[in-house]
């Protein structure tokens, strides 16, 4: 009887263990540096992620002077990170061919092929047409049913269509280095990562350089501890009631 009650103690307080350990996600470190200087309309990035093929595509947005309308713009590849060419940047020179605020707030998209969590942002600050060098950034997620690498159809769109398809966001203050930054969301297939005056002092522009990809659920190995913690415990409390009925007809 005592040792049947001490091991349904050890394995309850085995059990309690597991559940208080924080479930350990997967993380990927997604580069997005290039030194091809190359213009594009969408990248698209493949990676494995907790023994998953997670596939994502990078498109560049920018919404019109009056932030009321996006449009779509050209993705830039630079050794720095991922920028953003609108209509109204002309060649991209003094810094406006970065994700910025100058002309219209340029942002860009991934789209993933299952849910994630964006765990932190790695930037680089420029200088955009000596308005000052910051990198205030917001970074915002929902989910879509439209596939990885399916058109997103915003082009034209309004804003406020764009904002409704969103759930969350964060904003990250800047300053003039590099940085990484944490990012707090939800696990989604659609992040937005945006230029956004914070501190209305200067013009906000920056090159992308990496983002930390974050699975949205515990690894196997947790999960297979929490069960077999359950079975152990199920095991010892089915034993106890077995032994106190052989001793209650003795």
């Amino acid at each position: 009887m005592r040792q049947m009650t001490m091991m349904v103690a050890a394995a309850g307080m085995a059990l309690a263990s597991v559940a208080a350990t924080p479930a350990m996600a997967a993380e990927y470190l997604l580069n997005l540096t290039s030194n091809s200087n190359a213009l594009t309309n969408y990248n698209d990035y493949s990676f494995q992620l907790d023994g998953q093929t997670i596939k994502v595509r990078a498109t560049a947005w920018s919404t019109n002077s009056s932030n009321t309308t996006v449009q779509t713009a050209k993705l830039g590849n630079y050794s720095a990170g991922l920028g953003v060419l609108n209509a109204a940047d002309g060649n991209g020179s003094n810094g406006t061919h970065t994700i910025d605020n100058q002309n219209g707030q340029d942002f860009i998209v991934f789209q993933f092929s299952s849910a994630v969590q964006l765990s932190s942002i790695t930037t680089t600050p420029f200088n955009v047409n000596n308005l000052g060098t910051d990198a205030d950034a917001s970074v915002r997620w929902g989910n879509i049913s439209k596939a990885w690498n399916q058109s997103l159809g915003f082009d034209g769109q309004s804003v406020n269509a764009i904002a409704n398809i969103l759930s969350g966001q964060q904003d990250l203050l800047g300053s003039n280095v590099q940085q990484t930054r944490a990012v707090n969301g939800q696990a989604s297939n659609l992040w937005l990562v945006a230029a956004k005056n914070l501190d209305n002092s200067k013009v906000d522009g920056f090159k992308l350089g990496a983002v930390t990809v974050k699975s949205a659920v515990p690894e196997p190995a947790t999960w297979m501890m929490m069960i077999g913690g359950f079975a152990l415990v199920g095991s010892a409390m089915r034993r106890r009631k077995t032994d106190e009925a052989t001793q209650a007809l003795a």
